[in-house]
């Protein structure tokens, strides 16, 4: 009896060395608001550095949040406060970088937000302190039928290991085990004031600026005349190009008030499909195409490329421009 330990000294030692019980990660207390917050806008950053090119800030719009599932339950009410400074957030970044670059022209018309709970992304196992932020340009996340079409998908996420960012090519199959659900998506529409380069005050009424040789004194005339006909509709329509660059894209209502987006009703027309953009320096409009689907002009076919690294192609005064062999635009330059 005397080997025994006694029970103050029993309990005592319970208190220096818990007895093993099963613990439970509180997902509130693991991840908060801010990280969650600290993710996108770090996302967002990666992405403006990364894809801008020249003069041109181009960033990610659309955002997928994966969480466990009992932070995504912990949590999702204050996903609308989340995005709204994220949002704020995003815009200062912006603001910020005016100065270095003279056109903000993103793929998409809406920052898209999608918060989600599950197990598993991409083979690894997801736990409740865990936050993972997948980053697109545009509209190719779960849920968009173009983007549905393809089997992979071009995002940037954050890697384990290196606590870096970096593009990759995901499946499909990744997202299969994410749980969606439309409460947890948001869209947010932006408008952006492009800011225009400091011309120098004239020290006489003859030294004041020039239009460009070749384009319409007149900015109302428009630099460009585009007749449109969908055939699936059998509906023809024209649009006056009045700005520098377009866009030409799916009727959606997210892109409804974009003032340089052409827009087209039909399925056949990707979102977006296609810039067409007048050339200063070279003094003729050019083309790119970024659709899945087949972009032509005058019977040639113009390859695909990315947004954020856009293939200009000459873009002749009188030209037809066939989208996915449905949709006829017939292109006309204004003298």
């Amino acid at each position: 009896m005397a080997d025994q330990p006694s029970d103050w000294l029993s309990k005592l030692g319970n208190l220096l060395v818990p007895t093993s019980q099963p613990t439970r990660v509180d997902p509130i207390a693991t991840v908060t608001n801010t990280r969650i917050l600290n993710e996108l806008i770090a996302s967002f950053e990666d992405s403006l550095q990364r894809e801008s090119v020249g003069k041109s800030m181009l960033f990610n719009a659309h955002f997928l949040i994966i969480l466990h599932p009992d932070t995504y339950e912990a949590r999702q009410n204050a996903f609308p406060v989340i995005v709204n400074e994220a949002v704020d957030a995003f815009k200062n970044r912006i603001e910020s970088k005016k100065e270095q670059f003279e056109n903000i022209v993103p793929v998409a018309s809406s920052w898209y937000f999608k918060f989600g709970g599950g197990r598993e992304f991409g083979g690894e196992p997801i736990g409740p302190a865990d936050v993972k932020v997948v980053g697109a340009l545009t509209g190719i996340l779960p849920g968009n039928e173009q983007a549905q079409s393809a089997d992979r998908i071009h995002v940037t996420r954050r890697v384990k290991q290196t606590n870096r960012f970096e593009k990759v090519d995901i499946d499909f199959n990744t997202f299969q085990h994410i749980d969606f659900r439309e409460p947890g998506a948001f869209v947010v529409k932006f408008r952006f004031e492009i800011p225009k380069a400091p011309t120098a005050r004239p020290s006489t009424a003859a030294s004041a600026p020039q239009p460009a040789p070749g384009l319409p004194r007149s900015h109302g005339a428009g630099l460009a005349q585009i007749t449109h006909y969908i055939a699936e509709l059998n509906k023809e329509d024209s649009y006056l190009m009045r700005d520098r660059e377009i866009v030409v894209a799916r009727k959606e209502p997210e892109n409804q008030h974009f003032p340089n987006y052409l827009l087209l009703e039909s399925a056949y027309v990707s979102n977006p499909h296609a810039r067409i953009r007048y050339n200063d320096e070279l003094q003729h409009f050019q083309i790119a195409s970024f659709s899945r689907n087949e972009t032509r002009v005058n019977e040639q076919l113009i390859p695909r490329s990315e947004p954020a690294n856009p293939h200009w192609y000459t873009l002749p005064d009188q030209a037809q421009i066939l989208l996915n062999s449905m949709v006829t635009l017939t292109f006309q330059r204004h003298d």
